[in-house]
């Protein structure tokens, strides 16, 4: 978003004056907006929300959310960079969900799998407008083809296997559930990526998880960070690779991770920051 991943670009090249709703352990709800002091020119909603381990608000609130930004003439923007994940929870179209927005981007690099690149979608006027901006934020490239064509490919290719993924996360958020020390956020799942957190340090973590994957085979994360208030977390997201690893080798996994993590806790080991 553009507090976070855009270095506040908001405020900086536009001098829009951006307003965090919500706190960092749930979604943006209706509750939100009302408690609102002034009427915001836009309101951005991103489903589902990252840095939140994916959390999402449940369908009927983002239905009450569409309706009181319209009532109130306030635009309606979708960070739907993981739009298509979202959809089996939902178990609506992408088309429903995007007809309560005004305007929708989607990435086709997360989980789709594509190069680069993105889709900016609204009305006809919206468009033409964002081309200009575009072209003056310098976003505009000699060619787009090779992006199009990895996206038309991927899309075909994984679309339809959003729901095997959102089923998979489910099932391996059970395994980290059940491990020492680890907890997901959220407990179950609303779409094919989750976060993990554990009262253990960065190093620690890092330290259990290599010695466990080196005994499996299994990579658990591809880095870790340190959570603020202590502690660590990492980020899970399931691609067509997950239902490649045998039930078996998994649980061998898990086994091992939990052994690793027992051990420090058995060793009187605290917890550093």
């Amino acid at each position: 978003m553009g507090v976070i991943d855009e270095q506040d670009g908001l405020r900086e090249l536009h001098h829009l004056e951006p307003i965090l709703l919500a706190d960092r352990t749930r979604p943006v709800l209706l509750q939100d907006l009302i408690a609102m002091k002034d009427v915001p020119a836009c309101v951005l909603l991103e489903l589902p929300q990252r840095e939140i381990g994916g959390q999402l608000p449940q369908y009927a609130e983002l239905e009450a959310m569409s309706a009181y930004c319209r009532e109130r003439r306030i635009k309606l923007h979708l960070d739907g960079a993981r739009l298509f994940e979202v959809l089996p929870y939902y178990g609506k179209t992408a088309q429903e969900v995007c007809a309560l927005f005004d305007s929708v981007y989607i990435s086709v690099y997360k989980g789709i799998g594509g190069v680069v690149g993105a889709i900016l979608a609204g009305s006809r006027e919206f468009a033409d407008r964002s081309k200009v901006w575009k072209r003056r934020h310098g976003g505009d490239l000699i060619s787009l083809y090779p992006y199009i064509l990895a996206a038309d490919y991927y899309m075909e290719q994984r679309l339809s296997r959003m729901g095997e993924y959102y089923q998979g996360a489910k099932e391996l958020a059970v395994w980290y559930n059940g491990c020492c020390s680890l907890r997901t956020i959220p407990t179950v799942p609303v779409s094919n990526m989750f976060h993990v957190h554990c009262h253990r340090s960065k190093a620690q973590l890092e330290a259990a998880i290599m010695e466990a994957s080196r005994e499996s085979g299994v990579g658990f994360a591809s880095s870790v960070r340190e959570r603020e208030g202590g502690g660590s977390c990492y980020e899970v997201s399931i691609g067509d690779r997950y239902a490649k690893v045998p039930k078996t080798v998994l649980e061998q996994a898990f086994q091992a991770l939990d052994r690793e993590l027992r051990k420090l806790d058995e060793a009187g080991i605290r917890p550093t920051i």
